[in-house]
Formats: C-alpha cells, sequence, structure tokens
C-alpha cells in the first residue's frame, strides 16, 4: 500500500503526486494549491461525473477540450496531453470531448440537469475540475481533465445516497441503511445508481492500463 504523507498526499512515484481532494470547489482548490507548493509540473483532475446530455450513458468518458469553471470562465485543456489520451484510447472507449462544467451543488434530478445545462454550454458536469482548472491557469501549467459519466441526464440521485458519504465521497454504511430504513423507496434508484458508479469505476481502470505513460505525461514548452 502507498503511505499517506501528513500533508495527505500520496507519492506514487518519483516524479507523480496524488491529492484526494474530496467533493466540491473549495476542496479543488485547496488541493491544486498544495500540489503547486509541492512543485507540480501539470495538474490532471479525475474521477465521475454527471451527464447533461442525453445522449451520455454510465461510464462514458469524458475527456474536454475545454472547462467551465462557476463563475463562467472557461479553461482550454492541454491540447498535447489531450490528443494523446484520445489517440490511445479512442478504440477502446466512447470519448466525448465537449465542453465539462463546474456546479457548486450535486444535480440531484432531471430537472436540476436541465437547468443547469440550459445556462452551460456542455455536455457533463462535477464539482470540482473548473477550480483545479483555474489554478492550473493561475500557475501556468498544463491542465487535464479526465471523467467517466457515474449518473445519466435523467438519473435523479435519490437523498439516501447524499445522506450516506461523506465529504470525500466515501459509504458510510450505517447511514445508508438509516436513511433506506425511513425511505425504502430508495433502493431502486440507490441500485441503478450503483451500477453506474461501477461502469463509471471500470472506465477509468480502463484508462489507467491503456492510456501507459500517456495519462500523466505532458509536453512542456522547451
Amino acid at each position: 500500500m502507498v503511505p499517506i504523507g501528513a500533508d495527505g498526499l500520496v507519492r506514487l512515484d518519483g516524479t507523480t503526486l496524488l491529492k484526494v481532494a474530496g467533493i466540491g470547489a473549495k476542496r479543488a482548490l485547496a488541493a491544486s494549491e498544495l500540489l503547486i507548493a509541492e512543485g507540480a509540473a501539470a495538474l490532471l483532475s479525475w474521477g465521475s461525473g454527471g451527464a447533461l446530455h442525453p445522449k451520455l450513458s454510465p461510464g462514458n468518458l469524458i475527456l474536454p477540450k475545454s472547462v467551465i469553471a462557476s463563475q463562467k470562465d472557461v479553461f482550454p485543456t492541454d491540447a498535447d496531453w489531450h490528443n494523446r489520451l484520445v489517440a490511445r484510447l479512442k478504440n477502446r472507449l466512447e470519448i466525448h470531448s465537449e465542453p465539462l462544467a463546474q456546479s457548486p451543488s450535486v444535480l440531484a434530478s432531471p430537472v436540476e440537469k436541465f437547468n443547469f445545462s440550459n445556462q452551460n454550454d456542455a455536455i457533463a458536469v462535477d464539482m470540482e475540475s473548473g477550480s483545479v482548472a483555474e489554478m492550473a491557469s493561475r500557475a501556468n501549467l498544463p491542465f487535464m481533465a479526465i471523467r467517466a459519466i457515474a449518473d445519466t441526464a435523467d438519473m435523479a440521485i435519490p437523498a439516501s445516497a447524499l445522506n450516506a458519504i461523506d465529504e470525500y465521497g466515501r459509504l458510510r454504511p450505517m447511514r445508508l441503511l438509516s436513511s433506506l430504513a425511513r425511505k425504502p423507496s430508495n433502493l431502486v434508484p440507490l441500485a441503478r445508481l450503483s451500477r453506474s458508479f461501477r461502469a463509471a469505476r471500470t472506465t477509468l481502470e480502463t484508462v489507467v492500463r491503456l492510456a501507459g505513460n500517456d495519462l500523466l505525461a505532458f509536453q512542456p514548452d522547451i
């Protein structure tokens, strides 16, 4: 097991740092600041996301060419990095490169996703990538986002799911059981959401396996 430092950093090898930011913009900003202070030469936002467009299915891969932050600022991803990832993955995964937008809160219902989509020209949403992109832009560092779809545009996220995770997205089983005891009707949508998250996780695992060195590689200006 790779040890976690006192600062919350995981040192995967001699040059790669991982920081589990947790959920939301503030945590993403703080994690990015820490990575930059540690000498990061590029920033990657990694994880799951939600669909805004009905054509997206669980497990579809989002490799956006741009990210829209909460204040509507648009940040491009690194073109060379993006192109190398697409070249590595295009024959094995369904890839979408349209913009990814950051939401300040969880979009828990199809109506919320629809309304957010009308306000943002994006295909998918998360709560962190815009903040990471902003910090990369401030530091003049290459940036990339890799997100796998975990909930579709027509999927509602039940309150039981939101109540059962902590700020890092980790499951709290007793809270889940308590929520289901109060509202057992949430069991069916929870089962659907669980299957979708497994599809997203499988996609991210596939990205790691297929991308090789291009997962984190970039070409700095010389």
